[in-house]
């Protein structure tokens, strides 16, 4: 059975939703109206989404419409853990010259030790069978020689010889996403 219009005195089915007020959340049959075309024309020209706002509600929320509505963070504070200092080979000592080694969280001086490993970066010196502090050359060099000795091709399309490669390549991978490059 056809809606009725809703608009007083109409008979025709209402073909057409229109909103019973300004609700974000609305979905439920109850907050919307049916009207006919003649009147959901009208309606539309009379209707106000921000009617009965103040002039601060409506720039917030022009404001909050940017990001859809949801809650936004400034960039790089709701990071998993505290980043680490990128590490590279200084040959020269040029970062301690400048005073780079300076913590930029709490001003203190740090040492010349490394930061503690986690258990993946532990696991992917395993896999390469290289010893913590190792310099990015030697990570390269390494993973140079197991990827040659195998690789599939050189090992006549062995299937445990690939998946040993994978090992490999996954923790090559792991040592220059935690700052070995």
């Amino acid at each position: 059975m056809p809606r009725q219009c809703a608009h007083e005195d109409c008979f025709e089915p209402g073909e057409f939703r229109a909103p019973k007020a300004r609700l974000l959340d609305r979905g439920g049959p109850d907050d919307y109206q049916w009207f006919c075309l003649a009147h959901i024309r009208e309606f539309n020209k009379s209707w106000n989404f921000f009617d009965g706002m103040s002039a601060e509600e409506v720039l917030r929320y022009k404001d909050e419409d940017i990001t859809g509505h949801r809650p936004t963070w400034k960039l790089g504070t709701r990071t998993a853990s505290r980043q680490r200092e990128c590490r590279f080979d200084d040959p020269f000592d040029f970062r301690d010259d400048m005073g780079a080694d300076e913590d930029r969280f709490s001003g203190n001086t740090k040492t010349k030790t490394r930061p503690p490993m986690d258990q993946k970066e532990r696991e992917a010196l395993a896999v390469l069978n290289l010893k913590p502090g190792c310099g990015i050359d030697e990570i390269k060099r390494r993973h140079k020689e197991l990827a040659k000795k195998y690789h599939p091709d050189v090992r006549g399309g062995d299937k445990k010889a690939e998946e040993v490669l994978k090992n490999i390549n996954q923790a090559y991978t792991h040592l220059r996403s935690c700052g070995n490059s």
